[in-house]
């Protein structure tokens, strides 16, 4: 039983605080049973509900160094990483997460990705829902939900980061561990141990299908604070010319 040894931490920040309240009203409608301490990683501002324990890191000045701090107050071996614009719209299941934890932990791993973003290389011989990513695979270190080794992640951490710079040079700094990196495979009927809209929001703007999603459940969405993603800008995204 792995439920004592596990916290789920929102990774977010004072300016996306907007997406606190679609976040965890559908994070309590899908996973309301959540048997995990849960935390919210922030700068100044405490996101008001007793369910969620907010951890405050100082001004948003270095992500990784803000991101270090929120790990280091958490007092669990196991983490479950989130992000504040991973929408869930579908329950989860609690007894697959514990089924998972204690594999991850049964193989001494770093990681075990729970959504398959990117999914694993290699195959598992004696679980066939879960494989391996390689050594030297692209985004062998991924921000999409998972189950971290607290320390493994801690140890990838450097100062100064972006989140997109830990993705990749935190990738390649995976190499040097000599611990598994896991990730449940992908499946046609995407189903998933955390069901979730994956990236409701792009360069600081709303997905059209996360807010018909938020419209579908019944939240409101201020798009005056966080505008509405345009088609010219999914244009420059796709000709790579966003900034």
């Amino acid at each position: 039983n792995m439920t004592s040894n596990i916290a789920v931490l929102v990774a977010s920040c004072d300016k996306y605080q907007d997406l606190w309240k679609p976040f965890f009203t559908l994070f309590f409608r899908y996973w309301q049973d959540c048997p995990y301490p849960i935390y919210l990683g922030s700068n100044h501002y405490v996101y008001n509900d007793s369910r969620v324990k907010t951890i405050l890191v100082g001004d948003d000045n270095d992500w990784s160094l803000g991101f270090r701090k929120m790990l280091e107050q958490i007092p669990y071996p196991y983490v479950i990483l989130l992000l504040e614009d991973y929408l869930l719209k579908q329950r989860v299941d609690n007894d697959r997460i514990q089924s998972l934890a204690a594999y991850m932990k049964l193989k001494t791993a770093g990681v075990l990705r729970l959504f398959p973003c990117p999914g694993p290389d290699m195959p598992c011989a004696d679980n066939p829902r879960v494989g391996e990513i390689r050594n030297g695979a692209e985004y062998r270190l991924s921000l999409q939900a998972a189950i971290w080794d607290r320390q493994v992640l801690l140890s990838l951490l450097r100062d100064g980061e972006t989140p997109w710079q830990l993705e990749v040079l935190g990738s390649k700094r995976t190499n040097a561990l000599n611990v598994p990196f896991l990730s449940v495979k992908r499946n046609n009927s995407h189903d998933y141990p955390i069901p979730y809209f994956c990236t409701a929001v792009v360069k600081g703007k709303w997905i059209p299908d996360a807010v018909e999603l938020c419209k579908k459940e019944g939240i409101s969405v201020d798009l005056n604070t966080r505008p509405l993603q345009t088609w010219y800008d999914r244009l420059k995204l796709f000709l790579g010319l966003a900034k």
